[in-house]
This record gives structure tokens, sequence and C-alpha cells, in this order.
């Protein structure tokens, strides 16, 4: 280490007092370059990013609390309208609603047993969640078979009753 400090110092007492001048001045400028690059401007980039997160994440806090405010009043302002229709009825107009096929219905009390054609399984589940949803009409029993088609199921016993 001594060797470098002799041979730099031998080498600024053989430069000229202007281009001491102009190496201190350029050692003075190349530092303040270091600082300026290496804290800085990291520092201050990162400082925007994190304004950034949190802006973000007051906005998603300020979404989150207005859809909880809205799930409250909906959940408070009670149940949707249940269909009056009868059992028959509301089978039949929504099987027609979601172009599923009755092949043949067997009334039994409170209770339905139906036949369909063969349909797609989204169909199917589809046409099921809207009698629930929509007439209070629960599944009791279901049994489907795949068909020879992709996607497609054969209804073998459809059971409902409106509760």
């Amino acid at each position: 280490m001594k060797r470098i400090l002799n041979s730099l110092q031998a080498w600024w007492y053989q430069i000229t007092p202007r281009e001491q001048r102009l190496t201190v001045i350029g050692s003075v400028v190349l530092g303040f370059g270091l600082l300026y690059w290496t804290i800085y401007q990291p520092i201050t980039l990162r400082a925007e990013q994190a304004k950034l997160a949190l802006n973000n994440e007051k906005q998603l806090l300020s979404w989150v609390t207005d859809k909880a405010d809205q799930i409250v009043e909906l959940r408070g302002s009670g149940a949707k309208a249940i269909s009056p229709l009868p059992l028959n009825q509301a089978v039949s107009s929504s099987a027609r609603r979601f172009n599923v096929e009755l092949v043949r219905v067997q009334p039994r009390g409170n209770e339905m047993q139906v036949w369909v054609q063969p349909l797609p399984f989204n169909q199917l589940v589809n046409w099921m969640d809207y009698m629930q949803a929509n007439h209070a009409i629960d599944v009791l029993f279901l049994d489907i078979d795949k068909s020879p088609q992709a996607g497609m199921v054969e209804v073998k016993r459809l059971q409902l009753s409106k509760g």
C-alpha cells in the first residue's frame, strides 16, 4: 500500500499546478457523481416506488371498503324474492328459458321427477342453479352419466322439490 501512495505522490509532484487543479476539480466532480448515482438517485427512486405502492394500496383499500359496504347493504336488504309459481310451472318455464328439453315429468306431491334429453353439463348446472336461486327448487337426487359427445351428459334421474 505504501508503494502505491509513494508512486501517486511522485506522480502528483511531476504534474503542473494547472493539471493538479484540474485533477482536484475532476476528483470532486467524480466524487459528487458517485455519491449521486450510488446513494441519492437509488434512494429517491425507491421512495417514488414506495409512494406509488402506497397509493395503489390505498386505492385497493378504498375499493375493498366500498365493496364490503355494498355486501353488507345487500345482505341487509333481505333475500331475493322467490317466484310464487307452482313446482311444475317453474320447472317447465325455466326449462324453456335454458333450452332444456323435458322428456317426461312425473309429479309426486311436493316433489317432481324429471327426465331430460342429453344436454351440455354447464347448461344443466346453470339450469339447476337458476331454479334454486329464483324458484327455491332444490335438487333432491341427481343421477347423470357421460354422453358419447364431449361435454354432454345424460340425466338418468333428476328429483326436484320446492322448499
